[in-house]
């Protein structure tokens, strides 16, 4: 504030004329009592916006949940390492059977030939007729050795560990931007077989499954997809089926694929043969309550199987006979993502994926 020339101005608290003092901030006039008085209000109007400011600060930190996020993503690792665990000790399991069963094989031909080696010198009975055979397994058993052991570890890059992505409402999800990046979260390519137990085959880079035997077997088949969200449909054609029909179409947890993969699970849903349905491991056959006669299921037919999972309930549509069945799905039992689940049990059984309409 400073003194101006201040003729025919009045005080705007008390109307006095004298000593005025004029205000640059809000250009009014004060004597010198009511312009101290002004600058108190200020400094009190200051002080409330630096506290509106210490509020707004307090808020932004609790607000952030910094600590409840940096805790989700604590899980998320945890979890993803204990998945990585999981598949490294079926991988472990795996290659030990891969080795084990042929490498006993080759320490008995090995055994063999050692035995007729021995027993020869010691008797001094042998001939170059001998000689030569002997030197044929050696070569024979040199060749078993190279191709028991032609193991080959792949990353098979269709059963991904999800990643976790952080989103916000003015920065959209990295997949909303870039829909060629294979978002294992709302699978836009088309279904394939990838993973299959010792009893099946997967033919024809992954449409084609068929029961290789024993009859009466049981092989287990996984698709590629993870379904989480939205709605989707795979068509199936049953290129061959030994009567009577028994094949199971559903679906299981991914959660649980790597420790059991079994259509009895408590993680599976879907519908067999013998019109047997499974539902979280309660088993029914009971044709009036759930008018699913697998019977009507012939060689030929297109059997549709959905994923709802925004209903949380999967769908099998007969296209011959026009006719749908449903079954609810409980995602504590079943949490998401599914995966397709396909069983065979007789042998040449055969199951082909039609091409989406």
């Amino acid at each position: 504030m400073h003194n101006n020339n201040v003729s025919q101005r009045h005080c705007a608290k008390c109307g006095k004329t004298g000593g005025l003092l004029i205000c640059e901030g809000c250009q009014l006039t004060f004597c010198s009592r009511h312009a101290a008085q002004h600058r108190q209000e200020l400094a009190y109007q200051l002080e409330n916006i630096m506290q509106e400011h210490h509020i707004l600060q307090q808020n932004i930190e609790r607000s952030s949940n910094e600590y409840f996020h940096l805790q989700k993503i604590d899980k998320w690792e945890k979890e993803s390492i204990r998945k990585i665990k999981i598949a490294a000790e079926i991988a472990r399991a795996d290659l030990r059977q891969l080795i084990d069963k042929p490498k006993r094989q080759l320490i008995r031909i090995s055994r063999d030939i050692a035995y007729d080696l021995n027993s020869s010198m010691k008797t001094d009975d042998f001939s170059e007729k001998d000689l030569i055979r002997w030197i044929k397994k050696l070569n024979d058993l040199r060749l078993e050795i190279r191709s028991s052991y032609s193991i080959e570890l792949i990353e098979d890059q269709r059963f991904p560990i999800y990643p976790i992505v952080i989103t916000h409402n003015k920065f959209p999800n990295i997949y909303k931007n870039n829909p060629n990046i294979n978002n294992p979260l709302n699978p836009n390519s088309e279904e394939l077989f990838f993973k299959t137990t010792s009893s099946a085959s997967i033919e024809n880079g992954g449409i084609i499954i068929k029961h290789i035997g024993p009859d009466l077997n049981y092989a287990h088949i996984l698709g590629k997809q993870f379904y989480s969200q939205g709605r989707h449909t795979t068509r199936f054609k049953i290129v061959q089926c030994t009567l009577p029909y028994i094949i199971f179409f559903g679906c299981i947890s991914s959660n649980v694929v790597q420790k059991v993969l079994n259509y009895n699970s408590s993680s599976v849903v879907g519908w067999f043969g013998y019109n047997e349905i499974y539902q979280h491991g309660i088993w029914n056959n009971n044709l009036d309550m759930h008018d699913y006669d697998s019977n009507q299921i012939q060689k030929n037919d297109i059997l549709n199987l959905t994923f709802d999972c925004d209903r949380k309930e999967i769908e099998l549509f007969h296209e011959r006979i026009n006719k749908t069945h449903r079954l609810q799905v409980d995602i504590d039992k079943a949490p998401f993502p599914w995966q397709i689940l396909v069983v065979l049990v007789h042998e040449d059984d055969c199951v082909r994926i039609l091409p989406k309409r």
